[in-house]
């Protein structure tokens, strides 16, 4: 057998019907589906079993409760017959090739782990792994530490040769010490960007979204800490795997939204844990490694500065880029777009520089010098969003002006020369990167060009571009024109009609 997916479930009710929809939709001629099922009591137990009775590729595995996904996917992986196991979680879905496309990408090269491609819904996705596709990829180099969860492909045999499990029970970040563990010992990692494999989706109410207990996260970070020890001598390369937590998991967290929302006594346990954490196992040199937004935030908590840090933090909330389509125009069959992203308060005022310095929005008691904007690296983006299942797809920029939190750039079209842009309807979406904020929204602007070729650029209702990509260029563009949209608008109910049509 090819390929087990192994599928850690908990009362997952309806939650799970994508899921399924998409594990039992695979174009893989080979392989079997293995629900490890952890002590469910609200009815998904006879789902499941319904379901293996129905199907023969799908198996279930009743346990008791664990309280957490390691265990039932440890089950997973000693009931499993295929080469390769590939972990998705219950509220999670493939693509219908995913599983064809990363078995293939194994076998070529020799891999003992494939990580295909992610869209988050809900949940951010770091895109700069997969800006491209890559048959041996390394972890530092790419940044394949960018998301440690296991919605990956890893060879069986792999697992067990060097005995890598998941920690058991309510424990956290055992994916990151599971994943972690897995690419030091492994040869071989491939990186398929091409085709969008996992969905992986943001559920209210799921394990990894409960509150921690601060002393068990922190806790549990230090073991991830131990495992980069063990495989990486002191110097540049260490601190590189360092930086990725503690700006992760300490000095993002202190920002995080459901953080600073919780009570006062969690946040105070939290930061207290935080800066031990710190002090004991962050050199200050890792600090010089953060993009300056965190180098603040880095000096407040070595400082112990509780009361500034906060007062920071909420100060930063609801940043947000502003976006600003500049021109549309054909090259040939090519349509350039020209646009403008800066970044911008929750208030809409603009960011300021001062002497190469950024200024925050609030006196803040730290040395100028963790202000210098001047040597940041910055990044522009343009990304079209396929509307059907919200994959997206990178284009090629160039930039035209570049200041610290505002860049423009001009950015190509063209299916014919790009075989991922598939008909059907893209919307686009401007990221910018500096300085430590990483933010995207919708292309805003008017902007007015008539069809050519296989693209048809249009203006929604709510002044955002996007682009209708024909099969063809005989193929025929709905009619749009105004007598059919002033007709519409007379009719009761039509435009909702129109909009689940379009849908």
């Amino acid at each position: 057998m090819k390929v087990s997916v192994v599928v850690p479930v908990f009362n997952t009710g309806e939650h799970l019907t994508k899921c399924v929809e998409s594990l039992l939709g695979q174009t893989l001629d080979d392989y079997e589906v293995i629900f490890a099922d952890d002590g469910s009591d609200d009815g998904t137990e006879k789902l499941l079993d319904a379901l293996a009775a129905e199907h023969d590729r799908v198996r279930v595995v009743h346990l008791p409760p664990s309280g957490g996904p390691g265990g039932p996917r440890n089950t997973g992986i000693d009931e499993a017959h295929g080469d390769y196991v590939y972990f998705l979680d219950d509220d999670d879905w493939l693509g219908p090739e995913a599983l064809e496309r990363m078995h293939a990408m194994a076998v070529r090269n020799d891999a003992d782990i494939v990580i295909g491609k992610m869209v988050g819904h809900g949940r951010s996705v770091p895109r700069a792994m997969f800006r491209r596709s890559r048959d041996r990829a390394d972890v530092l180099k790419d940044a394949l530490y960018g998301i440690l969860t296991p919605h990956k492909l890893f060879r069986r045999s792999f697992l067990g040769e060097h005995r890598i499990r998941f920690p058991e029970g309510p424990v956290r970040l055992e994916d990151h010490r599971f994943v972690l563990t897995a690419y030091f010992r492994a040869r071989t990692i491939s990186v398929l960007a091409d085709y969008p494999c996992c969905h992986w989706v943001r559920r209210p109410g799921s394990y990894s979204r409960s509150r921690p207990d601060p002393a068990h996260y922190y806790g549990a970070l230090r073991e991830v800490l131990d495992i980069v020890d063990e495989h990486v001598e002191p110097g540049p390369d260490r601190e590189r795997y360092y930086m990725h937590w503690y700006r992760g998991k300490i000095l993002k967290r202190l920002g995080e939204k459901s953080f600073l929302e919780a009570p006062p006594e969690y946040r105070r346990a939290v930061y207290d844990e935080a800066r031990r954490v710190v002090v004991e196992r962050f050199g200050e040199s890792v600090d010089r490694r953060l993009p300056f937004r965190m180098r603040v935030r880095a000096a407040l908590l070595r400082a112990d500065a509780y009361d500034d840090l906060f007062r920071l933090v909420e100060a930063e909330r609801g940043v947000a880029i502003e976006t600003a389509l500049d021109g549309l125009h054909w090259d040939d069959a090519r349509l350039v777009v020209r646009f403008t992203a800066r970044l911008v308060h929750a208030d809409g005022t603009p960011f300021v520089v001062r002497d190469g310095r950024w200024e925050p929005p609030v006196p803040l008691p730290i040395s100028g010098d963790l202000l210098d904007a001047t040597g940041e690296g910055r990044r522009l983006d343009l990304y079209v969003r396929r509307r059907e299942d919200a994959a997206d797809h990178l284009l090629p920029v160039t930039v035209t002006s570049s200041e610290v939190f505002a860049m423009s750039g001009e950015a190509v079209v063209d299916p014919a020369a790009d075989p991922a842009l598939a008909p059907g309807v893209w919307d686009f979406v401007a990221r910018l990167d500096t300085g430590g904020w990483t933010c995207e929204r919708r292309l805003e602007g008017v902007g007015k060009i008539a069809r050519r070729g296989r693209l048809m650029p249009y203006r929604t209702e709510n002044g955002r571009l996007s682009v209708r990509v024909l099969a063809s260029e005989d193929e025929r563009a709905r009619p749009e024109g105004p007598l059919l949209r002033r007709a519409i608008k007379k009719i009761p109910g039509a435009r909702r009609a129109v909009r689940r049509l379009r849908a």
